[in-house]
């Protein structure tokens, strides 16, 4: 049995009915720290503290191992934040199963773990993705409310140029809306395996000129120079213009966000069996400890640095890259600057 226990990837715990740990497995010493030799025969409060969302600590409630009625077998999976040895917490979910004697009396409680903490992260992130794209809509909405009302209210107390400003606003604050649901899509198609790719022949100098121009009229401070490096015979590709493009706008995007005013160059390398293209900055670079993780989902910088947008943007990058059969990932980031690099290969994928 014992053999069979430290099989099960879930941690085991027996408890007798006077509170004191009878059996573990070897899953149950990884998540509470314990040695089996030394937790046998202690108080499961002392091996398992575990404590519950308002704060209080599950051995020291009145009755917590007396269930109050004979017909009852158990209780629901609940979760619990769980003192570790050294001192760390970890949250896990609980569930117990009463075992009786002849008579009814409760003889041990077999209690499983397992541990949650991977879902409680997502969970969290989710919530501030939800709580991030309730800002990032209001925020524009809130603009384009703004002006309408007044243009519908006082027309003709603006001139036609203030009129255009006013427009061109509302058009700029209805396209981050389009975007950040355009990128909320995206993601649930990515999860889902079902990311559509429209591929055609493209002209891959072509749509980075076009999101270069584009962009630049958005820098009306001109802080940045962006440019394109592309060779006269690079090669024509089969993929989704579409999603390219968007890929080439968020890393230039990025870029321009992120980076000291500098110059940001879009380029393209011919390598043979697929084409190479990178978007490098004159920025400060990408802090280390943040570079496993840019391409995960919800990930964005910590709090008391620069940070902005949803999280989502380099999630998407990497699954559109990856579903025409390349790869994404940043070749160099320094003092210098930073290059982001994908490869699209010329044949379809």
């Amino acid at each position: 049995m014992k053999e069979l226990l430290d099989e099960l990837p879930d941690g085991v715990v027996v408890v007798g009915a006077d509170a004191v740990i009878r059996l573990m497995n070897s899953a149950a010493e990884r998540l509470t720290g314990w040695l089996r030799a030394d937790a046998i025969g202690r108080s499961f409060g002392d091996v398992m503290p575990l404590m519950d969302a308002a704060g209080f600590l599950v051995h020291e409630r009145e009755g917590a191992f007396a269930p109050p009625l004979r017909m009852t077998s158990g209780t629901p999976e609940r979760d619990y934040l769980l003192k570790h040895a050294d001192g760390t917490e970890r949250w896990v979910a609980v569930r117990a199963s009463y075992e009786r004697d002849s008579r009814g009396r409760l003889d041990q409680i077999v209690v499983s773990l397992r541990d949650i903490g991977r879902r409680r992260r997502l969970e969290r992130a989710r919530a501030d993705l939800v709580a991030t794209v309730a800002h990032e809509i209001r925020s524009p909405l809130t603009s384009v409310k703004g002006f309408t009302s007044t243009l519908l209210h006082r027309w003709d107390r603006f001139s036609d140029e203030q009129k255009r400003v006013m427009l061109e606003t509302v058009n700029h604050d209805a396209d981050r809306v389009t975007r950040l649901l355009t990128d909320l899509l995206d993601v649930s198609r990515l999860e889902a395996g079902r990311l559509e790719l429209r591929r055609q022949e493209i002209d891959v100098a072509s749509i980075s000129t076009e999101v270069v121009a584009r962009l630049r009229k958005r820098d009306e401070a001109g802080e940045h120079v962006l440019e394109t490096l592309f060779p006269d015979e690079f090669p024509v590709l089969l993929a989704d213009p579409g999603k390219i493009e968007q890929v080439i706008t968020n890393l230039t995007e990025n870029a321009i966000k992120y980076a000291a005013p500098g110059r940001v160059l879009i380029s393209g390398t011919d390598m043979g069996e697929y084409a190479l293209l990178r978007i490098s900055d004159e920025g400060d670079g990408i802090d280390p400890r943040h570079l496993p993780h840019i391409f995960t989902k919800f990930y964005r910088r910590g709090a008391g640095e620069r940070h902005s947008g949803t999280g989502l943007g380099l999630y998407i990058c990497k699954g559109i890259v990856e579903a025409h059969g390349g790869h994404i990932w940043v070749e160099r980031s320094g003092p210098e600057g930073t290059t982001f690099a994908f490869t699209l290969p010329k044949e379809a994928a």
